[in-house]
């Protein structure tokens, strides 16, 4: 007769056991089995997709109190490295504008503060963060470059739990409410307090600066049963920032912001499942400038109200998304002394639509996916209709590892320009239409990756290639408005691109030091009809040599480490052959476009996590951290400076080479 064999587990805390099979036969005596603990925060960590839990965040360099998770989405293979005047996310050599960033699948327009040192998100708010860099599905939206969804949970607690974390420019809590067995109320503030406690040094005889920002979240989750589901979501949040100088009478204001409402049902009958959202998603910019010889009002915005609906069963899935786009392109009103003519930009209202499907079919060790999202666009007399397919092959090949191969078209109908990517509102939506098509690409990819050492690393290996077309490039600068007519179809130039490049990551998933590794080599080309961009040259945000570096380690119950660690190739500049003084104005001859570069880039952060007390799931404790711990000089870009003696092109520099916080933290 078959006997019972005793299992017992061992009770440590980065280790985890196994249960055995019932055996038959001669009984046996008691089995330990133990094995190391997976730790690590890429939950799908597949090729071309990225799922980083956000309790990671607790443990990682805060940047001014603040852990982020788009500031940790540079730090994965195929996403390049910012500088700190960059709050813009370059996926796979693309522009920041190509990306589609979305709350639960709702896409929103702008998700930085200054400088991009934090976005929008309040991370105790969301679950998890998935990141798309090569897509393999038609369900994905009409972007050319990666997809980055914020989600929230989709489960009820049984008692009430928040979190609370204090910093030096910011505080931020989250409170959940279970109200009863099948509703839940999330909500979650994040408020900047800087004016208020740092006002006095932003005061320099006659100039004051002023600068505060705040989000503000609220999520009601209802499940009346296992396969129904409904769920509110609400985000509003924007920035406030003033520049006044009595000397010179000038008074700028700045603001900007968003504001998303969505409403989401989801049904579950066995294999099959259906999720539909209704949503409203608005996005504002506003530069005021108020000066003793002009007024200067530049607003822009983007406004959406839509549908989504997904369905899956079996081996197919199938949607569709209906938008309809209201877009206030940059469009500057100007008053006094400088009586400029300006091209006025009329409110753009545009439709798209798209239908799309997928089928999977599987045989054996290999799956295929085929599909087409085919999308029709309508701006005013400019209509659009695209077909894009969509293909992939992945084959199992055991402990050899998982090899794939993926390819698509994706066609974008949204253009995005203005003098930077800082986060500041001088970023600007506007339609495609017959002068400016619509941008579309080209993608393809290889991946690998296999688990070694009884998966305790996991390697990854991906090379792209992505051909750009109908790319557009701003070519003014900030005081066009003023000097000089402005016509926003005067100002942008076109052309194409292209970029490829490997991408290489070991990750170590097991045991108390975890973390990755990743090294990408990448290139960004671009040509545009204008004689001062001839030939091929490198984007802007280029970065072709980039290594990236992610650990933590738990030091004992109550201290854990974590360090992050940047080393990557400067970015390109337009260096001046030569200057001169010509009626006490600079005049500069440059060089080629992008032609030079700035010098490398490196940056290590550090922190450490003190844990006061951690009992009954309450936890409260304070982080340490130094953002750039070596206080390594980063070029941002170059200027030109007036000196005594003459004129020099110099690297201009963040002000605070070194930035260590404090922060407080409860979590219960």
């Amino acid at each position: 007769m078959a006997s019972t064999t005793a299992v017992s587990y061992a009770q440590n805390t980065h280790e985890t056991n196994e249960q055995l099979p019932m055996l038959s036969g001669d009984s046996i005596g008691e089995v330990h089995v133990r094995g190391h603990k997976v730790n690590t925060f890429l939950l799908d960590n597949t090729l071309g997709s990225t799922l980083v839990d956000l309790r990671m965040m607790d443990d990682m360099p805060h940047i001014l109190g603040n852990a982020d998770p788009m500031h940790y989405a540079q730090l994965l293979p195929g996403v390049q490295t910012n500088s700190e005047y960059d709050a813009g996310l370059h996926v796979q050599g693309c522009d920041n504008a190509h990306n589609m960033v979305s709350i639960n699948g709702v896409p929103l327009y702008n998700v930085s503060h200054l400088l991009g040192f934090f976005s929008i998100f309040n991370t105790p708010h969301f679950s998890t963060m998935r990141m798309v860099k090569s897509p393999s599905r038609s369900a994905l939206g009409n972007r050319l470059g990666g997809y980055i969804d914020m989600a929230t949970s989709d489960s009820i607690r049984d008692k009430v739990s928040g979190d609370l974390s204090i910093g030096p420019i910011s505080s931020q809590g989250t409170l959940r409410l279970p109200l009863g067995c099948k509703s839940q109320l999330t909500v979650s503030a994040r408020q900047a307090y800087i004016n208020l406690l740092y006002g006095r040094w932003m005061k320099l005889e006659s100039e004051e600066m002023r600068y505060s920002f705040g989000d503000y979240n609220l999520t009601w989750l209802y499940q009346p049963n296992k396969c129904h589901t409904l769920q509110l979501d609400f985000y509003h949040g924007g920035d406030r920032a003033g520049y006044d100088d009595t000397d010179f009478d000038l008074n700028t204001r700045l603001r900007w912001g968003n504001t998303m409402l969505a409403l989401h049902a989801k049904s579950l009958w066995g294999s099959t499942r259906l999720n539909q959202t209704l949503f409203f998603s608005d996005c504002y910019n506003k530069f005021d400038l108020d000066m003793s010889i002009a007024d200067i009002y530049v607003p822009s915005g983007i406004t959406d109200f839509g549908y989504q609906a997904d369905f899956a069963s079996g081996a197919l899935s199938s949607g569709i998304q209906l938008t309809a786009h209201s877009i206030r392109p940059q469009s500057p009103d100007i008053s006094g002394v400088y009586q400029v003519e300006h091209v006025e930009q009329q409110r753009q209202h545009t439709v798209e639509a798209s239908l799309y499907a997928d089928y999977t079919l599987a045989t054996g060790p290999v799956s295929y996916t085929a599909g087409i999202r085919a999308s029709y666009y309508q701006y005013g007399q400019f209509r659009r209709f695209v077909a894009d397919p969509v293909a992939s092959v992945t084959w199992d090949a055991g402990r050899a590892g998982t090899f794939s191969l993926r390819g698509s078209v994706k066609h974008q109908f949204l253009h995005r320009s203005g003098i930077s990517d800082m986060g500041l509102p001088v970023e600007f939506w506007f339609s495609a239409d017959k002068t400016f098509p619509a941008q579309y690409a080209w993608n393809a990819s290889v991946g690998y990756e296999t688990y070694l050492f009884n998966k305790m690393l996991h390697v990854s290996v991906e090379t792209y290639y992505k051909r750009l077309y109908h790319q557009l490039e701003y070519s003014g600068n900030v005081l066009d408005v003023i000097y000089s007519t402005y016509d926003l179809h005067a100002m942008l130039l076109q052309g194409h691109g292209y970029n490829y490049g490997i991408n290489v990551q070991v990750e170590k998933r097991k045991g108390k030091l975890t973390g990755w590794v990743s090294y990408s080599l990448g290139r960004a080309m671009r040509q545009f009809d204008d004689a001062h961009y001839s030939g091929w040259y490198p984007a802007n945000h280029e970065r072709i040599h980039e290594l990236n570096a992610v650990a933590t380690y738990q030091l004992g119950k109550r201290w854990s480490l974590g360090a992050t660690f940047v080393f990557a190739s400067g970015t390109p500049f337009t260096a001046p052959r030569k200057f001169y003084l010509l009626n006490e104005t600079v005049v500069s001859v440059f060089a080629e476009h992008n032609s030079q570069r700035l010098n490398p880039y490196m940056r290590l952060d550090l922190s450490a996590n003190y844990d006061f007390r951690m009992r009954n799931g309450r936890r409260s404790g304070i982080n340490l951290s130094v953002y750039n711990a070596t206080m390594h000089g980063n070029d941002i870009y170059y200027r030109l400076k007036i000196y005594e003696n003459g004129i020099a092109a110099k690297p201009f520099r963040f002000a605070l080479i070194i930035m260590p916080s404090i922060n407080y933290y409860y979590h219960f």
